[in-house]
């Protein structure tokens, strides 16, 4: 099958202006807050095309007989260059619901007590027109007390993310605290899973430090007895213990969860080249066959790179293994 593409700017489809000058198209899908990106390099050799304002939104789809959307991207770096002549366009990841998008980066202080980590979430995907959708692991997680201090909402909400070691992401106008490399939607269903064998172009499959660590102890000081105490997550040895101390026993718990997925995750890791598959996105489950029995099975996919180009519609997958602790 011949694969197709259609892109929007600013609402308008543009699709036929850039047909025969399109060299690259690729977008980028991974784990984290905008951090998905676009990439279009086109031919100006007659500089007829019109370059586009900082800002403007491009919208992509891409697929075969049926075509998907890539998502909304906004523009953020334009280059000329020669020879040969060509513009090459740099687009972050939007979301048109997202209200006040300057707003979320700007400095606020507030205290938090008492509130739940859904709370939270919920209050703060309120000021900017977004719905909370937190996984189930952290919905009811009570945080004493945190304090933003000077520190805009984008960075706290990263911050918390990375304290409760969750993943956080905006995408169709929700705000996602999601726990990472689960395979699950926040609610708790399975995401829908894609079987990898026919359409596999190569892969890479590396197996490191087997076995290194079985659990993480973390420390934490309980102030109602005024004492240092410790939390195990995983079973067996050797163990893996965390420097800091912690000042409760709950986030004691999730940086030592954290630490011990990132060992697990990072004894195996894979990279895959599938003929273009519009469906793939970060967090998206894999069941990879053809390969050999140890690098087959379920995984998680950390990143998807389109590529669309004079090769073809390429797209590498960066995987990890699916995680439940």
């Amino acid at each position: 099958m011949r694969p197709k593409y259609q892109i929007f700017a600013n609402n308008s489809d543009i699709t036929q202006k850039i047909n025969g000058r399109l060299i690259s198209l690729e977008i980028s899908d991974e784990i984290g807050l905008v951090s998905d990106t676009m990439t279009i390099e086109l031919d100006n050799r007659d500089f007829a095309l019109e370059v586009p304002s900082r800002g403007a939104e491009i919208e992509v789809y891409l697929g075969y007989e049926m075509m998907y959307s890539m998502g909304r991207f906004v523009v953020d770096e334009i280059e000329l260059k020669s020879p040969p002549e060509t513009m090459i366009i740099t687009a972050r990841a939007s979301d048109s619901s997202l209200n006040n998008i300057a707003e979320i980066k700007a400095p606020q202080t507030y205290s938090w007590d008492k509130t739940t980590i859904g709370e939270i979430i919920d209050t703060i995907a309120g000021r900017y027109g977004l719905t909370a959708a937190v996984s189930q692991t952290y919905q009811d997680v009570l945080v004493q007390h945190i304090d933003q201090t000077e520190e805009s909402d984008c960075a706290f909400i990263q911050r918390l993310a990375e304290d409760y070691s969750a993943t956080i992401k905006v995408a169709g106008g929700k705000l996602l605290f999601l726990l990472p490399l689960s395979g699950e939607f926040p609610d708790g269903r399975p995401m829908p899973s894609v079987t990898i064998s026919k359409d596999l172009l190569r892969y890479n499959f590396k197996i490191t430090e087997r076995g290194k660590y079985g659990s993480v102890v973390a420390k934490y000081y309980d102030f109602n007895n005024a004492e240092e105490k410790q939390i195990t997550v995983g079973a067996g040895s050797p163990t893996f213990t965390l420097r800091d101390t912690y000042t409760n026993e709950k986030l004691a718990q999730y940086r030592a969860r954290q630490k011990l997925i990132e060992i697990l995750a990072g004894t195996e890791s894979m990279t895959l080249e599938i003929v273009g598959n519009p469906v793939m996105t970060a967090e998206c489950v894999v069941n990879l066959f053809g390969v050999p029995s140890d690098a087959a099975g379920t995984w998680i996919v950390r990143s998807a790179r389109h590529s669309l180009g004079s090769s073809g519609y390429k797209t590498t997958l960066e995987l990890a293994r699916r995680q439940s602790l």
